[in-house]
C-alpha cells in the first residue's frame, strides 16, 4: 500500500533536498489525487460487486419461481442423500487406506 503519512515523507524530502516549492506542491497534489482516485476505484468495485450479487439473486429467484415449484424432501430422499454422502466418505477412506504411502488424517 502506501506509507501512513506520505506528506511527511515528501515534506522531509523537500527540507533536505533542493526541490523548489512549486515542484513540492505538484508532488503533494499528485499524491492527493492518487488517494482520491484509489478511493473512487474502491467504491466503484464494491458497487459493481453489490450489483452483480443483487442481479444474480433476483434472476435466480425469479427464474426458479417461474419455472417450477420447490419440492419438499421426503424421508426416502433424505435417506438416499445421506447414504450417498456416506458412500463417498467410505470410498475416500478406502483409497487412503489402500494407497502405498502411509498418509494419516486427523478427523
Amino acid at each position: 500500500m502506501s506509507a501512513p503519512f506520505p506528506c511527511i515523507v515528501v515534506f522531509s524530502i523537500f527540507i533536505f533536498s533542493n526541490i523548489s516549492k512549486s515542484h513540492f506542491h505538484k508532488i503533494v497534489v499528485r499524491m492527493r489525487l492518487g488517494k482520491i482516485v484509489e478511493g473512487l476505484k474502491l467504491k466503484i468495485k464494491t458497487s459493481l460487486r453489490m450489483r452483480k450479487r443483487s442481479s444474480l439473486a433476483s434472476s435466480s429467484s425469479s427464474s426458479s419461481s417461474s419455472s417450477y415449484e420447490k419440492i419438499e424432501k421426503s424421508d426416502s430422499m433424505r435417506f438416499e442423500l445421506r447414504s450417498r454422502k456416506a458412500h463417498k466418505i467410505i470410498q475416500k477412506t478406502l483409497q487412503i487406506a489402500d494407497s502405498p504411502t502411509s498418509r494419516t488424517y486427523a478427523f
